[in-house]
């Protein structure tokens, strides 16, 4: 039986909004400001606390022509970075009925209070070098992963925060595809101190009669700050 050369390569981007609003002439710059009754800094030897009292307007507004973000708290800035153990994952050779495994640790800090959301997506499913042949995906969906049985290329959540019951654990992982656009894979809620690791596993099989070859394939994550 012969055996089956799987490349994956993974793209690594990330996403950081800043929000900041302000008002501006040729003689002064505000980098914002707020209508309220109160509020200020206050400090202890424990804690750091930003707050206003009485903001009459506050919120996100929107038409069909425009979104606003109004109130104090959406002209702070927050920062967010994402990174990856290596943009490429080499599953190796293997031989059908026997899936092969690898995995990635997506390290995220921000300082947002909110936590942040991780996000992913490939280009297409697997391909061999032929640029016609291809893995399929795999059944389970990220909205409901299941237990790891039959063929294609899927991916799971490993460990992390908080990770999301539906992923199961070691060693009964659930699996889910890796959707054409843009899908939270998992939520991490609250403020973390340094980084947050996500170690997110991958697993491919195929049929018998899948071509011998090298496949490749290629999945970008994204990390939201939330706020």
């Amino acid at each position: 039986m012969k055996k089956k050369n799987i490349l994956f390569l993974l793209a690594l981007f990330f996403l950081s909004y800043n929000f900041c609003h302000g008002m501006g002439s040729e003689n002064y710059l505000i980098n914002s400001d707020v209508v309220g009754a109160g509020g200020g800094l206050g400090t202890s030897e424990s804690f750091k606390l930003k707050d206003t009292l009485g903001q009459p307007v506050i919120g996100i507004g929107q038409g069909t022509t425009y979104a606003v973000q109004q109130g104090f708290w959406y002209t702070v800035n927050y920062s967010l970075s994402l990174s990856i153990g290596s943009t490429v994952v080499n599953l190796g050779s293997f031989a059908p009925g026997n899936p092969a495994t690898g995995q990635s640790v997506l390290s995220v800090t921000t300082d947002s209070w909110g936590g942040y959301d991780l996000f992913a997506r490939q280009n297409h499913d697997m391909t061999h070098t032929d640029s016609v042949t291809t893995i399929p995906a795999y059944l389970g969906t990220i909205a409901s992963p299941t237990a790891w049985s039959g063929v294609g290329f899927g991916f799971t959540i490993k460990s992390g925060t908080d990770v999301e019951a539906k992923w199961g654990a070691d060693p009964d992982y659930n699996y889910a595809s890796f959707p054409g656009s843009d899908t939270k894979i998992h939520e991490k809620t609250g403020y973390k101190s340094g980084v947050d690791e996500t170690v997110v596993g991958y697993k491919v099989d195929v049929v018998p009669s899948q071509k011998s070859g090298t496949y490749t394939n290629m999945v970008t994550y994204t990390a939201m700050a939330k706020l």
